[in-house]
């Protein structure tokens, strides 16, 4: 009689194994599911990856592949190295903003290379100086492709960061706009073995004369 008991329960096992190993899948189905669907709330609450801007200071513009934010001149930060005064700063409106994201879209690469260009052309301080020829020499080898990059970056590298637009003027009373980008997905690059954020340089791009430059480098009259 106890064999049969045992043998009965044995009889019913398989069908029992294969209830957990469904469970199991399924539990493990959910998991990755909910992982998942909380990575893109994530990415979808909290779009701002390299800096941060309480959204309540913002207004959006939003374009086919990416987002223009529109900071108050109630939001205090650090332009450039150095503090803007509250009476400079203005809030760009959204003919201002479009107007720069155009610049962005059209003058990108010539801005960049307008800012390499400015820097190797000082070599007439520097023309004794053999290392400074050594490394202008390269660059004008090296020109026709970094044209080639900018103009690919152009094209497709920016459309993958939203912009952040904060208005102010000038010494001369020229309306500027700071322009800095946020990645939709944040990348690395090494360089001599230590890893980088790939990021886009901070630009400024000036209302009154349509023009595009690096922060870094531009005068505040450009």
């Amino acid at each position: 009689m106890a064999r049969g008991i045992r043998a009965e329960r044995n009889s019913i096992s398989p069908p029992a194994a294969s209830r957990k190993t469904l469970y199991d899948i399924l539990q493990s189905t959910m998991r990755i599911l909910l992982t998942f669907l909380t990575f893109l709330i994530s990415a979808i609450c909290f779009a701002q990856k390299t800096f941060h801007v309480d959204t309540s200071f913002l207004d959006t513009i939003e374009f086919k592949n990416y987002k223009a934010f529109l900071v108050s001149k109630d939001f205090d930060i650090n332009f450039i190295g150095r503090q803007i005064s509250y009476s400079d700063r203005f809030t760009p409106d959204n003919s201002e903003a479009i107007a720069a994201d155009n610049a962005i879209q059209t003058q990108y690469a010539n801005a960049a290379l307008r800012q390499l260009d400015k820097q190797y052309n000082n070599i007439s301080v520097y023309a004794y100086t053999a290392e400074w020829q050594s490394a202008y020499k390269t660059y004008q080898e090296r020109r026709p492709k970094i044209i080639q990059q900018q103009q690919k970056d152009q094209k497709n590298k920016i459309q993958t960061f939203d912009r952040y637009f904060w208005g102010y003027l000038n010494a001369d009373n020229e309306k500027l706009i700071l322009i800095r980008f946020d990645p939709h997905k944040i990348r690395h690059y090494t360089i001599a073995g230590e890893s980088f954020v790939d990021v886009l340089t901070i630009m400024i791009y000036n209302i009154n004369t349509n023009k595009l430059s690096y922060a870094g480098w531009a005068d505040f009259k450009e």
